[in-house]
Formats: C-alpha cells, structure tokens, sequence
C-alpha cells in the first residue's frame, strides 16, 4: 500500500504545494513517530479565503489545481484587512472525521469580516485549545512527519477548524518550519456550552407556566420559561459568530410577542440592534474541573450553615431571596417560585441556602443533567457580603457535584464583581464569553 493511501492529508498538503514525488513519499514513510507537541489556547480569529470542498478520495487532484489559482490569481493581494503575511491553510466544515468530506481553504487571519471579496469566502475560526506542532528538518518531510504523529495519536480531536500558518518568511529550503494546530476538544469549554443549553432546556421543559415552550433547531434552541423574566426566555446561538437572517428575527420578536415575554438573544449580532433589540452586555462562562478532588473549603464563620432547600417554605425563602437580588418584580418570583419547585422535583436541580444564626442570607443552584452540572442563583443578602457566604455556597455546591459523580463544573458570570473573585478563589477558570442582546426590556428595568 502506498503511503498517500494511509496519510492522505500531509501528502495532499505537500503535493499542493509542490513539493511532493513518489520518492519523497518512501523516504518519509517510517518518520512521525512520538513527536512532541504542546497544548495552546487560540483567542477567536477572523479568516478569508479561496474555498475548495473535497475529500480524500478527490483531493489527490483537486488541491494542486486550488493551490495553483489561489497563487495565479494572486488570491493573497485580494484579501482586505490582512493581520499579517502569513499564509493559513484552512480545515473546516467537517461532515465527520477527516475521512469525510470537509473545506480546504488558503487564505489568512484578518482583522474583520465586513469585507468579503466576491468569491471568497470569510470564517470564524472560534477559541479552541489546540495540540500544536512545530515541523523539523525539511520540507515537505518534516510536515508529513507531523501528520503521521497526528494520525497515529489518540488526540481527542474536536474536527472543527485545523490549520498549517506558512510565516511570510516561509521558504521550502532556508526556512521550512510550518506549524500545525489541532483543535482539541476542551472539556471545560464544553461543560460550560452544555451546562447553559441544559439548565435552559430543562427549566422550559418541565416548567408549570402555560407559557413555556422549548424549540430546537439545527442553528439555535428556544426557550421559554413563561416568566415575565428577561433571563427566562430567549434564543442561543450554538455559532454565537452566526448572522441570524432578518426573517429569524422577525419570527422570534413575534413568537416572544405573542407569548408577552420578554427574551434574550445569545449572540454577537449587531444586525439585532436594527429592529429594536438592545445589546445587554457580556457574560463570562467559567468552569472547574473536579475530576481529582474538589478544592479546600474557603475560610468563613462558624455560625455559618449550608442546607439543600427540602421543605416548600424553605424554598419560597430561597426563591424570595434570590428574586431580590436579581430584581425581579413580584409577578415574576411567583412564576420563579412555581418553577423552581417543578424542576427541583424533577430532580434537574438542588437548591442550597445559607443560613447566618439561623437567618437566611444566601442562595446558590446547582443544576444537574445526564451530561452537565452548573451553579446557578448565587446571591448573598448586601448587608453581609464579603464575608464568604458566596464561597460557602458554591464549596457547598462543588461537594454536591463531585458525590454525583462530575468531572466539571461549569457557571456562568454577569460582568466581573464580587463573584468573580470568589470562584477564581476556588480555581475556575475563565473559557470564553457571550455576548447577548435583550428585547422587550425598558431601559430602566436593563439598569437594575
């Protein structure tokens, strides 16, 4: 069998970029393997690009012909905005592994997507943690190497977006080093996007108001609580880089509408900004991972106590207490009192609340799924924050998720405060950010 049949994407590289003959092939055949990578965390990027569809049975063809029309063209010269001369090729679009069809793309980072030139083609490369190669000796033999390692490892590969970064001063002969960045899956970013579409799929699923409502598509979900809550009810973008269409959104203001809710959208979409929606902000997802134990309990008063919410006037203190701290109005925390109890029997959340001397003065959530565990509805009563009541609370909550059996712990933060320092306390880590518009809000109730 002949080495492009077993690797076929380091040789399609290579061969379209004309380095590449059978020769080379059966010189690089027994090199790759236990090559050293390290592990980065790549910020989101912005790309344009000439796009080839394909797949390893046609791209032996395909991406020399690509290649030469993107040089030819002069493709590079085209692309507004550049960030830099390196040149990126681009794995995208997977329909599965990489032995299905996916995009090769030639291009390079750019600072904004405004503008796209006719033919080509922009993408959001989104924040990833990446295993990233560095190539050794020559060129193409030292990039084959690297793909043999990537092909023979067990790397967890999350098949979003990969790519090579040719430098500006690449030269095959002088200076052949290209690197290699494979998007890896990141179990705390994915605690945290699973965390957030559980809690609001199952809080609108098992909710008791006749405005409830739960609808997912391939693009987005909706979700409905049927409270007169802004926080309650909205539209997550899975892609939060995704361009919803006008007719989206108009479908949405209307089906809220009907329903007199007001709701949220999770997305960066400034287009939503044209029909009314006002943007609300930036939320910060954080997770920890408690796969090896959870973290010492952080200092706080003897006299203070962390229960599980059992009784219904326990929770209607919970619910009472927590409803004031977020502003609610009285409609809305009967609504979130009838929910709270729905799903906390549903077994989908616990409820946690602080007692000081026997008086109520914090409230936490730890919601719970086949597949996820978030803290949710940390609240301390004013007058006795900074006393750590709220650390108390998410230990509590930490100490819940690790006896059920959780690796991670996701949670997710309005803009930096008070809570902030706490769960760093007790090692979180921030993983990536949401940006969300609001609609249906007077700009008075958005200040509270």
């Amino acid at each position: 069998m002949k080495i492009k049949n077993l690797f076929p994407f380091a040789l399609i590289l290579t061969c379209s970029w004309g380095y590449c003959d059978e020769t080379t092939k059966q010189k690089t055949q027994s090199q790759g393997v236990g090559m050293n990578h390290i592990i980065e965390h790549q910020n989101e990027k912005f790309f344009i690009g000439l796009e080839l569809r394909t797949n390893n049975e046609e791209c032996s063809l395909a991406m020399p012909a690509h290649k030469d029309r993107f040089f030819k063209e002069n493709i590079l010269s085209k692309i507004p905005n550049k960030t830099n001369g390196n040149i990126l090729a681009l794995y995208t679009d997977y329909e599965g592994d990489y032995t299905k069809p996916y995009s090769w793309i030639l291009g390079c980072e750019v600072s904004s997507l405004e503008q796209i030139p006719e033919g080509l083609v922009g993408k959001v490369i989104s924040p990833s943690k990446y295993a990233v190669y560095t190539t050794k000796g020559e060129f193409p033999q030292g990039l084959i190497a690297v793909w043999q390692d990537i092909w023979k490892s067990n790397l967890p590969r999350s098949y979003t977006s990969d790519f090579e970064v040719y430098r500006s001063d690449f030269d095959p002969q002088y200076k052949p080093e290209v690197k290699v960045y494979i998007a890896i899956e990141d179990a705390l970013l994915k605690s945290v996007l699973q965390g957030r579409f559980d809690t609001f799929r199952s809080s609108s699923i098992y909710s008791p108001l006749s405005e409830a409502d739960f609808k997912e598509a391939s693009q987005n979900c909706v979700y409905a609580w049927g409270m007169d809550y802004v926080c309650g009810n909205g539209v997550i973008e899975y892609d939060s880089n995704r361009i919803p269409t006008e007719e989206e959104i108009d479908q949405a203001i209307q089906y809220f509408s009907s329903k007199q809710l007001p709701f949220m959208w999770w997305t960066s979409a400034k287009i939503l900004e044209t029909k009314g929606f006002q943007f609300g902000g930036i939320l910060t997802g954080i997770a920890l991972d408690i796969s090896q134990g959870i973290p010492t309990e952080l200092p706080t008063s003897s006299d203070l106590k962390i229960q599980i919410v059992q009784t219904e006037s326990e929770l209607k203190a919970f619910t009472d207490l927590a409803a004031d701290a977020f502003a609610m109005n009285p409609k809305a925390t009967e609504q979130w009192l009838a929910l709270n109890d729905s799903v906390m029997k549903k077994g989908e959340q616990i409820h946690f609340m602080a007692y000081l001397n026997g008086v109520p003065v914090g409230t936490a959530t730890l919601s719970v799924s086949s597949s996820s565990a978030g803290i949710w509805n940390l609240a301390t009563l004013s007058e006795h924050r900074k006393h750590g009541i709220g650390g108390a609370l998410v230990h509590a909550a930490l100490v819940e998720a690790k006896r059920r059996q959780y690796d991670q712990v996701m949670a997710i933060l309005m803009p930096k405060g008070l809570a902030w320092g706490l769960f760093t306390k007790l090692g979180f880590q921030a993983v990536c950010e949401f940006q969300f518009y609001i609609h249906g809000v007077s700009s008075e109730e958005l200040e509270k």
